[in-house]
Formats: structure tokens, C-alpha cells, sequence
């Protein structure tokens, strides 16, 4: 590369003008470049004699058309139309080929991409995707593109120039530059855009773009359906109790390698080859196309290998530079949330929605977990949980986690991966709820009442201290030797609510509001969140819909004409706390808990049972709000080792 390089960081389309404007960040002399170039947006039609001829391919039927490129302000009546809303900007950046963040130089047309791409590690990718090229060479050409973006140099980034935030740190910034490229989205988007399936959008127009596929309409996505709510992930739902030694495994990124494994992509669904129609989706009314390898299946398997061959054991080399192993990282992290998101972004979201596509995806992740839980009990394993990616076995040998393994990677082409070997594991009598004991003695919560983000801080901080004894707990009877301690922790945490030494911050509840003001509830009763919004409304203090908001549980009081039962936490004090009640919530929160252990929550105190006689009309508030995480997976017994050491990088590298 020369000394002076120019960063795309910008495009925009002036309609008055008629002309893109591209902004370059110009190294090392930090100053921004702005380059103009006349442009006339179109899109694409038919028949093809409304304007210019131009031979572009259909993604759904895999044929090349002659369409007519024609002026998007042009009103002509067309029979198919292709790209009409396509922003003008978007498409003369996929026209050029042009790549944000990316390093450009100068040319008599105007700019392109100069990319450097060092011999070594052009040599060690090409070596390490080998048999992917010669197996599958659209997914070994994203993978190669991807990568040759990915490993571009970052040049320092002037905060002030850039007009970037301070609450940016360099790991942000990082971030955004990474999202730029591989999504091929303007700097500051990448920054600040929350929207994961307009990245994965881009990302698909601009390879259909690159291989003069024209970009299908929302309707031909679909396939004729109409995007409806489609069946989730199986569940097989544990018998509550107490369990031991449970090893957890998981499916590796399964939904990605489901889309990368069976060829799931708009195009490859329901093909309408007759031959085609033997390979039928698992208990759904679709098959997938055996003719051709799909784009969308390709980038997704492209991003998946990157990550998992490339980017995530380069994250943990211990013998490259600290900075190139955060980069490694970062990218690493990058990959995954766009990977995480892939699938969801197929159901409902306008532009990629497709129901059969879906379904499709949907069915072989249910279709992968049940074949599992059969092989393991073909293999007289005791399999006790299964849920969407992960499957819980009771205190299966090495041997037998080493069959598994490799049944899963014969049978279904999956890797599955040791995840966490609990030597305790409680399972409630609630959907989805339990928590694991690690090694170390920190508990995995999963679902249960007492971790989640919206109980009060003390609820959370009197479950960890309760479960302290379970540390080390691997059999009936200690579980029997640490009960009496676990109810003299509870006991005294009660004396603490009732000599009320706490603040009012400790007993919290914070939710966000998913209705706007106007759309609150009206008529005599008015829930929790809302009583509290009232309240801060009335002092003039402004709160929108999806913010959060804070309240504590008071003595029930008479607010207009009203009976409230709650309080904005800046607005209550210690004495109004209604202490029987927290504690009342406390004894039904446990009893998720300590039900499946057989230990009773101790409502026995020194004044009796009165405080749980009192009036329990009020419920207490729940919430869908994400759990609570505490779990650090680490710190094994020797055969939990043995188990976790089965899934290196170098046999499962997701693990």
C-alpha cells in the first residue's frame, strides 16, 4: 500500500444535485476527503423494453432475464419491478464495489477498493479453507471476501474529526468499524444502528449485487405465505428434583449450521425441481433444493467458519500481540451476534421474511435435539432436560459423552461440544427454570425467580448467600448436612427485612415499559409500573415507552382515586417499605428453589405466622425480562476436565 490511503467512511445521495457524495478519511494526514460523482438511481424491470436492456440473474427461479434499468423517478407502467426501494446510495456503493472502512485509492473512473493482503496469512487462510474451496466454492469465496476485509489494518481514528461520542471507548470504535465493513454500512450506522437485520440485509444486497442477482422483492421471498408466527424450539421438560454430576452439552452455533448444513436459503426452498422434492424438510411440508447452493446459506456457513476456524482460536493464541488478540476478539464476538440473529431475522422482518425458509430452519433445529436425546438413550444415557440447542445428561461416563459426540457429527454432520458439568443441578416445577451449582460454588440461574433482572437486588443477594453451602455438594446426603444451614441463612436474612437494615435501593423492582403513557391501563386498578409512572408523571418527571423504571413495594395508600401499592424508589423511604410483604414474595420465590430440595422456606419467626396472614391480594409482579447471569464456567474436577478437555479447539473449535 502507498503512504496516503483514503477510508470510506460515508455516502449520500443528493436528489437536488443528482450525485453521490462519498466522504474519505484521508492517513496519515487525518483529514476528510468528500468526492462527488453524478449518479441516476434505477431500478430494474420488465418487459425490457421500457429502457436500457441489461442481463441480470433471477435469485428464485436461478435464470438470467434481459430487464430494462430505468430511472427511479420514472412513472412507466411496468409487469415486474425489481430495487424500486433500494436507497440511491446503497446502490452506487454495490454498483462501484466499493466497501466501507476499507482502504480505497484513487483511479480515472473514480475510486476502488485497495486492499493489502499480507502473503502469510493469505497462505495460512488458504491452507486452513482448503477443502472448503474445492467442496463448496461460493461459501470459500464469501469466506475469502469477509476475511480479506476483516484483516485490513485499522488506522488510528480522530474522535474530534469523526465527531464521535465520548462514550465510545476504543473497543466501541473497534466494533464499528468491523460491523462497517462486513455489513458494508456507513461508519457512523455501524456505531450507533441497533438494527441487526439491516445489517444482515446489506449484507445480502451486496452479494446478490456483486453476482448480478437482481434483489428479490419482499413477496418473492415468502413464497406465496404470509408471515405468521412460526414453531419454536423444542423444549422436553425435566422431571423437578434435585440431580448430580450433570453434564450439559450443547449444538455448536446451531441454527447457523443448520442454514450452512442442510442449504437452507430463499432460493432453495420448495425449488420446484421434482427430483428435489425426495429431500424433504423434517415434519414440515418443504424440501430444499439438491441443484444448487444458496446465498444465503453460503454467507451464513461463510461467517460461522471464519469465526469458529479463524478468528475465535486466534483470540486465544497466547503468542500474538495483546492488540491483534483483542482485535481477534472483537470480530470474534462480531460474527457471533450476527450469527445468533440470522435465523430469527427470516421469521417476521419485512425484506427477509420467509415463512417456508423459517419453518424450515425451525423444524431441523427440533428435528436435531430429539435425534440426540434418542441417541443418548439408545446408548443408556439418562438424558433429563432438552432445550433448543442444549441437552442435560444424568451423570453420563466419559465413554459414553465420547460416542455421543461423535454419533451427533456421524449422523447429523453437528458438533456438539461439552458445555458445564454441574455436580448439582435443581430443576423446578416452572418452564425453563433452574440453576446449576458450578465447581467453584457459583450458581448457573437459569429462569428461576430470584435471578432475574427485575427482582430486587436483595432477593438476588439472599439467594447467593442461601447457596453458598450447596458449594461441593455431589450426593443425597451432604445435600441432607448443609439443609439446616441453608434455613439458618434464610432465618437470619428475615431478622434483616424486619429490622428493616436495608435501603430502599436494596428492594427495587426495575422494568421497562413496554406502553407508552397514553397507552396505560384506565378503571379502578392500574398495575405496578404504572403506579409508579403516575407518580412521576404528577412531579413532572418525563418517562418514555421501552425506559425503566423503579418501585418499591409500600403500605397500601390512597393515591386520587385509587388504592396503590408501590412507589418510584426516588420518591419512598425505609419506614413505608411493606416488609411482611417482600417477605411473603421472598417465601414464594423460593419455593422454586428449595421445593425440589425438600427444604422449607422458615415462616415460623418470633411474631408467628401473622405476617403471612395479612392481605395477599397483592401478586407479585413478573416479568419476561432476561435472567440474571452469574456463572463463570471454570474450575472442574478432574473427569469434569476430562469431559471439557473432549471439546478442544482443535476437535470442536466452538467450544
Amino acid at each position: 500500500m502507498s503512504d496516503s490511503h483514503l477510508w470510506l467512511l460515508d455516502a449520500a445521495y443528493d436528489a437536488v444535485l443528482g450525485r453521490v457524495e462519498l466522504t474519505y478519511l484521508q492517513t496519515p494526514e487525518q483529514q476528510l476527503i468528500t468526492v462527488h460523482d453524478d449518479f441516476t438511481p434505477h431500478f430494474y424491470a420488465l418487459p425490457a423494453s421500457l429502457g436500457t436492456q441489461v442481463k441480470r440473474k433471477d435469485l428464485m427461479n436461478d435464470e438470467f432475464l434481459t430487464v430494462a434499468s430505468i430511472p427511479m423517478d420514472s412513472m412507466v407502467e411496468t409487469e415486474r419491478e425489481w430495487e424500486r426501494d433500494l436507497k440511491p446510495a446503497s446502490s452506487y456503493i454495490y454498483d462501484q464495489l466499493l466497501r466501507f472502512w476499507c482502504p480505497h485509492k484513487p483511479t480515472l473512473k473514480g475510486h476502488q477498493l485497495n486492499l493489502h493482503l499480507p502473503r502469510n496469512q493469505l497462505d495460512a487462510f488458504n491452507t486452513k479453507f482448503a477443502q472448503t474451496a474445492d467442496e463448496d466454492p461460493l461459501k470459500f469465496d464469501l469466506l475469502k471476501e469477509f476475511f480479506s476485509y476483516a484483516i485490513q489494518p485499522v488506522p488510528e481514528i480522530p474522535r474530534d474529526l469523526l465527531r464521535i461520542e465520548e462514550k465510545y471507548d476504543d473497543s466501541r470504535l473497534l466494533w464499528g468499524v468491523m460491523l462497517a465493513r462486513i455489513a458494508n454500512i456507513p461508519f457512523q450506522r455501524a456505531l450507533k444502528s441497533r438494527s441487526v437485520s439491516d445489517w444482515i440485509r446489506s449484507m445480502l444486497h451486496t452479494s446478490y449485487r456483486h453476482l448480478d442477482i437482481l434483489i428479490p422483492n419482499p413477496e418473492e421471498l415468502t413464497l406465496g405465505h404470509t408471515p405468521h408466527r412460526v414453531e419454536g424450539a423444542l423444549t422436553i421438560a425435566p422431571t423437578p428434583g434435585v440431580y448430580y454430576n450433570m453434564t450439559v452439552v450443547d449444538f455448536e452455533s446451531l441454527y447457523p449450521s443448520l442454514i450452512d448444513r442442510y442449504n437452507l436459503a430463499y432460493e432453495t426452498m420448495n425449488c420446484g425441481h421434482p427430483e428435489c422434492q425426495s429431500n424433504q424438510v423434517p415434519d414440515e411440508p418443504h424440501y430444499v433444493c439438491t441443484h444448487r447452493r444458496g446465498i444465503f446459506s453460503a454467507l451464513i456457513g461463510a461467517l460461522k467458519d471464519l469465526r469458529i476456524h479463524w478468528f475465535k482460536p486466534l483470540s486465544r493464541q497466547k503468542d500474538i500481540p495483546t492488540e491483534e488478540r483483542k482485535k481477534a476478539q472483537i470480530i470474534s464476538d462480531l460474527l457471533k451476534f450476527l450469527l445468533v440473529s440470522s435465523g430469527g431475522v427470516t421469521i417476521r422482518i419485512h425484506g427477509l421474511a420467509s415463512p417456508p425458509l423459517a419453518e424450515s430452519m425451525m423444524a431441523y433445529g427440533r428435528w436435531s435435539l430429539r435425534n440426540s436425546w434418542d441417541y443418548a438413550v439408545e446408548k443408556g444415557m439418562r438424558p433429563i432436560y432438552g432445550d433448543t440447542d442444549s441437552l442435560f445428561l444424568d451423570q453420563p461416563t466419559l465413554k459414553q459423552i465420547n460416542w455421543l459426540i461423535a454419533k451427533v457429527k456421524d449422523e447429523l454432520d453437528l458438533i456438539l461440544a461439552v458445555d458445564v458439568v454441574y455436580p448439582l443441578c435443581v430443576f423446578s416445577s416452572a418452564k425453563k427454570a433452574y440453576f446449576g451449582m458450578l465447581p467453584d460454588g457459583t450458581p448457573d440461574i437459569k429462569g428461576i425467580t430470584l435471578g432475574k433482572s427485575s427482582t430486587p437486588p436483595r432477593f438476588r443477594q439472599i439467594f447467593l448467600e442461601a447457596v453458598k453451602p450447596l458449594k461441593g455438594i455431589d450426593n443425597p446426603k451432604k445435600l441432607a448436612q448443609v439443609g439446616p444451614k441453608i434455613i439458618e441463612i434464610l432465618k437470619q436474612q428475615i431478622s434483616k427485612l424486619r429490622r428493616r437494615e436495608f435501603t430502599v435501593e436494596d428492594l427495587e423492582y426495575r422494568v421497562k415499559l413496554w406502553r407508552a403513557d397514553k397507552e396505560r391501563r384506565k378503571g379502578a386498578g392500574l398495575p405496578q409500573p404504572y403506579q409508579a409512572l403516575e407518580q412521576l408523571k404528577d412531579k413532572g418527571i418525563k418517562v418514555k415507552k421501552r425506559d425503566e423504571i423503579g418501585f418499591v413495594k409500600v403500605k397500601p395508600f390512597r393515591y386520587g382515586a385509587r388504592t396503590f401499592s408501590v412507589k418510584p424508589t426516588r420518591m419512598a423511604t425505609r419506614n413505608e417499605i411493606d416488609v411482611p410483604d417482600y417477605i411473603r414474595k421472598l417465601d414464594m420465590a423460593f419455593e422454586q428453589v428449595l421445593g425440589p430440595m425438600q427444604i422449607e422456606f422458615p415462616r415460623k419467626q418470633s411474631r408467628g405466622l401473622d405476617i403471612f396472614l395479612s392481605d395477599k391480594s397483592h401478586e407479585p409482579f413478573t416479568t419476561d425480562e432476561s435472567e440474571f447471569k452469574l456463572s463463570k464456567r471454570d474450575s472442574h474436577t478432574e473427569q469434569q476436565k476430562q469431559l471439557l478437555d473432549y471439546s478442544n479447539e482443535e476437535n470442536n473449535p466452538e467450544s
